[in-house]
């Protein structure tokens, strides 16, 4: 069957079925003239006459698909009329194995170049993610050997739809798409930094945030004053998914992190104080302006709470369970910082869980940007739940141990080589007690991984 035409096999199905061209025709909802025209033409259907056809068959939507492909390259040459359609179908219905067909036919010729990388751009923002990468990939594959914006902003895509929960799968993505970052026009490059610098927050690699961060800032702040001194807003220039003054802002954000890390607090107080009160150089009263302002208040205000904390200044805890209460989005990462406080200075916060309790399961958070980057919440979670029950063994209660073994297991899930060896760490350092169906749960579970107990 698969070495016969797609005519030979509606002619079949006519004659199998005791119909004429025309009752055929009629089925289909096509003119009897046009049909018989079809079928004595030697050229490919159009993807509309395939369709009819194929539904007048009573046959799946893609019966045909496979054989429509070849049929596209052998009867005539290469129609990007025909091609184009049939390939945002293909991505509709999950026919990758036909997009691939396509591609290997038209890599050879450089002029598909723009077509493809356009059929890509219309299928990402649709949501059809693995046909576009696939296309994606082909433009790549033709302009591998060109230095263009073109061939960056493919491999951006690329990265973009590389990101998962796999923090190991992150890095390898952006350790390809790293290199092509700053052919991208200024407004992708931003959001493009961004999200290289949220793959280097989760596998806390914080040399590479604080660079990426102080890349953000500068090349935010020279847009930012351009934008000031022209009419940028009325330009056809490609504007960045925020304004430029919120990559400025977060940047700051971002090395606030960083410094915290690196238990500088002097200077991560410092940075909370260039995205607090930007309203004093802002110069831009919309209201999206107006949420940027409020929200890095916020964002300011919580972080000198938890690096005064950080800083022994307990004397701040109540104020600051206070005031995050008000901030349901913001209490998870706050527990994660009070537990961490709690560790450090030996503290009991028993009742500060317990307030909690109801935000300490595994769920993601908003803030006036939208959701949380995924993947960082994954690890934050992971290392909350090290903490936590690193917390409970040092007052030795033994559910630190369940806490831990979950923590592994989700340590497991998402990758994380560094939070399984510290959950490793941390359980060695409390494996005195006699329950060995645990201690054969740890043991299986550090097998699976293939990491040293």
């Amino acid at each position: 069957m698969m070495d016969k035409t797609i005519r030979a096999e509606v002619l079949q199905y006519i004659n199998n079925h005791h119909l004429t061209q025309s009752q055929f025709s009629e089925q289909a909802n096509i003119n009897s003239g046009s049909f018989s025209r079809l079928l004595n033409q030697n050229k490919p259907f159009s993807m509309n006459q395939l369709d009819s056809i194929t539904r007048a068959m009573g046959m799946q939507e893609d019966h045909f698909y496979t054989r429509f492909v070849g049929e596209c390259f052998t009867l005539t040459a290469p129609d990007w009329r025909r091609l184009r359609p049939f390939i945002i179908r293909c991505a509709e219905v999950k026919r990758l194995d036909c997009i691939r067909l396509i591609l290997s036919n038209l890599l050879d010729n450089t002029a598909y170049g723009t077509l493809i990388f356009d059929v890509a751009e219309e299928l990402f923002h649709n949501r059809h993610n693995e046909a576009a990468a696939l296309l994606y990939e082909g433009v790549g594959v033709i302009e591998k050997y060109q230095h263009s914006e073109r061939l960056a902003l493919c491999r951006y895509r690329l990265f973009l739809l590389s990101l998962s929960d796999n923090l190991t799968q992150n890095l390898r993505a952006a350790i390809l798409f790293e290199p092509y970052a700053n052919r991208l026009v200024e407004a992708d490059q931003l959001e493009a930094l961004k999200h290289l610098a949220h793959v280097y927050v989760s596998l806390s690699e914080w040399h590479k945030v604080d660079e990426l961060s102080e890349e953000m800032f500068r090349l935010a702040s020279i847009q930012y004053k351009l934008s000031l001194h022209t009419k940028r807003k009325d330009s056809e220039d490609k504007q960045p998914v925020r304004p430029f003054y919120f990559y400025m802002l977060y940047a700051r954000l971002l090395q606030t992190a960083v410094y915290e890390q690196y238990e500088d607090y002097q200077k991560a107080l410092e940075y909370t104080l260039m995205y607090t009160d930007a309203d004093q150089w802002i110069q831009d009263s919309s209201d999206e302006a107006t949420t940027i302002i409020k929200q890095f208040n916020e964002f300011s205000k919580a972080n000198q709470y938890l690096i005064r904390l950080f800083m022994g200044q307990l004397h701040v805890l109540s104020e600051y369970i206070e005031f995050i209460a008000l901030q349901p989005d913001e209490i998870t990462h706050a527990l994660c910082n009070l537990i961490k406080i709690a560790n450090k200075f030996d503290i009991n916060i028993d009742t500060i869980l317990d307030r909690f309790k109801d935000h300490v399961p595994y769920q993601t958070y908003n803030c006036a940007f939208g959701e949380y980057n995924k993947p960082i919440k994954a690890e934050e979670y992971v290392s909350f739940l090290i903490n936590l029950g690193k917390y409970q063994l040092q007052r030795k209660r033994t559910q630190g141990i369940d806490i831990l073994l979950k923590g592994l297991e989700f340590a497991g899930n998402i990758a994380s080589d560094s939070n399984t060896i510290r959950c490793l760490t941390i359980f060695n350092q409390h494996r005195n007690w006699e329950d060995e169906e645990k201690q054969n749960k740890f043991n299986s579970l550090n097998k699976k991984m293939k990491l040293p107990l």
